[in-house]
């Protein structure tokens, strides 16, 4: 390129050489700085995709119900705790001790993909194969995870010692596998074909699939590796001992390590008794609002913000974020899922009638002032990433001001063993929800289905929200405040964490009774 001398001696291009070096430069810019360029992250946007963030959706419900004013008896039936419902915990041991290693038909070993919530469940499906198959459970393994890339292992998110011990009378359970079987490992059955791994089971794998085709290859080698293994075992025509050892390992067996609890305990204790509370007397003017608020004190909700990026992208909803964010959630669904998941062919407001669409944070905000929570209500937000950021929850903070997290409540160094792992922050939030007064999750999935289940037989209260009928209030934009109030309140009158019995084909971890339960 030719470049022209001025009076000063300085060479610069061109008016025709300034167009071609500003295309080049938007051509290569995005090559040099991705991260401007790229759909909208799972935890903060880009610059240039998604960089404005949408607004208020909902603006006809939501000032009203920013002026919210909740009654004494109102806050008091909104946060006591619910009543005996007939049902109790009943998980009684087996009669027979658990088979030694020596006595046992063999050593059974399984390879667990996915989130926390997902590999409890396997861990506490191992423990029941390991029983049927009258065999030797290893330590199950947990598989790095693909989203997160947490390589947390069994031992350094649950309690090992305790998981043996409350099961010592149930299965055998060993920390490794004795030095004849130390080649099976997970690097050798990734290598080639092994006659010792199955990876054929089949989702819900029945009682007599085990027996006909991993007892015979224990017997034969003395060692069967399963994987897959995630929901490889079946809830229906098993015998009752057999569910109820899967509800004790789910609901006694899995105790977090110690730092997960004293952190979670922390968390706690600062949400009931947070510093620089005002302990000075009130005015006259102020009495109704206090005796209002001291109904909620030293109570929290625990929020279970299921809104991620491949969540909001899977839907194909829309979300308030323009074109721009259209565009970038369908390049995402093409890059993650290859073609896999296409955009619906249900218009935006059929999918919401259909209760198809993830709640957003101002969606999940509303719901909670409908329900009667008001700007005083201490609210814990469980959650690994919000699609958006805080750009997307500002309106959820602008209803509920005392809103915590784990890093608003804790320092730095308090958080430094759990930072940045997915699965140990998870089980931290796991923990948190279950101490809380009232638990709710924004959409259902993993995690919602585990704390639905696990304070079911706790008999803690759980709002489930009613996705069908959220998904019709919101398309309604001429709805006023009052009506739908009324329409959430009536909606929800039964999904407060009343005992649901199991269904056929319905999991055991979500719906603990009548497998777990007995009638009192």
């Amino acid at each position: 390129m030719k470049l022209h001398k001025d009076y000063y001696g300085y060479y610069y291009p061109n008016q025709s050489q300034r167009a071609a070096l500003a295309g080049l430069l938007v051509v290569l810019f995005p090559a040099f700085f991705p991260n401007l360029f790229g759909p909208l992250g799972r935890a903060s946007p880009s610059i240039f995709s998604e960089w404005n963030a949408p607004k208020a959706r909902h603006l006809h419900l939501l000032n009203p119900a920013l002026l919210l004013q909740s009654s004494v008896e109102q806050q008091s039936k909104l946060w006591s705790p619910l009543p005996n419902q007939g049902w109790k915990r009943c998980l009684e041991e087996s009669k027979s001790l658990s088979l030694t290693p020596k006595g046992s038909t063999g050593y059974i070993q399984v390879f667990l993909d996915g989130g926390l919530n997902q590999q409890k469940m396997g861990i506490c499906d191992a423990v029941a194969v390991a029983k049927i198959l009258n065999a030797t459970l290893v330590v199950p393994h947990l598989e790095v995870n693909p989203v997160w890339q947490d390589s947390s292992s069994f031992e350094e998110i649950f309690d090992l010692d305790h998981f043996i011990e409350v099961l010592r009378d149930e299965v055998s359970i060993v920390k490794d596998l004795p030095s004849e079987f130390s080649w099976s490992t997970r690097e050798y059955y990734a290598t080639g074909i092994r006659i010792t791994r199955i990876k054929t089971a089949p989702v819900h794998a029945s009682f007599d699939w085990y027996l006909e085709n991993v007892l015979p290859i224990l017997q034969r080698y003395g060692v069967a590796a399963i994987s897959p293994f995630s929901h490889r075992l079946t809830f229906e025509n098993l015998p009752k001992n057999i569910q109820r050892l899967r509800c004790k390992v789910n609901f006694q067996g899995l105790a977090f390590v110690p730092h997960i609890r004293e952190l979670g305990e922390t968390l706690v204790n600062r949400l009931r008794y947070p510093p620089n509370r005002n302990q000075g007397a009130a005015s006259d003017s102020q009495d109704g609002t206090n005796r209002i608020e001291k109904q909620g004190a030293g109570k929290f909700v625990v929020l279970h913000l299921r809104f991620d990026k491949d969540m909001a992208a899977h839907s194909a909803c829309d979300f308030g974020g323009g074109k721009a964010e259209k565009l970038a959630l369908a390049k995402y669904r093409q890059v993650i899922w290859q073609g896999r998941v296409l955009k619906s062919q249900f218009t935006d407001e059929e999918l919401r009638n259909q209760g198809r669409c993830p709640l957003t944070p101002e969606e999940i905000g509303l719901l909670l002032a409908a329900l009667g929570f008001n700007n005083s209500t201490r609210l814990y937000l469980a959650s690994h990433m919000v699609y958006g950021g805080e750009a997307r929850i500002s309106t959820l903070r602008r209803l509920f001001p005392l809103m915590e997290d784990k890093k608003s409540l804790a320092s730095a160094e308090e958080r430094a063993k759990v930072e940045g792992k997915a699965s140990l922050l998870a089980a931290v939030d796991y923990y948190v929800s279950m101490q809380s007064d009232i638990f709710i999750s924004a959409s259902p999935g993993n995690m919602h289905n585990a704390l639905v289940g696990h304070r079911a037989y706790m008999n803690l209260k759980t709002i489930r929200p009613s996705m069908s009928l959220l998904g019709k209030l919101f398309v309604n934009k001429s709805m006023e405040w009052s009506e739908f109030q009324h329409a959430v309140l009536d909606g929800h009158k039964s999904r407060q964490g009343q005992i649901r019995l199991r269904k056929e084909k319905q999991s055991i971890y979500t719906y603990p009774a009548p497998d777990c339960m007995c009638q009192a």
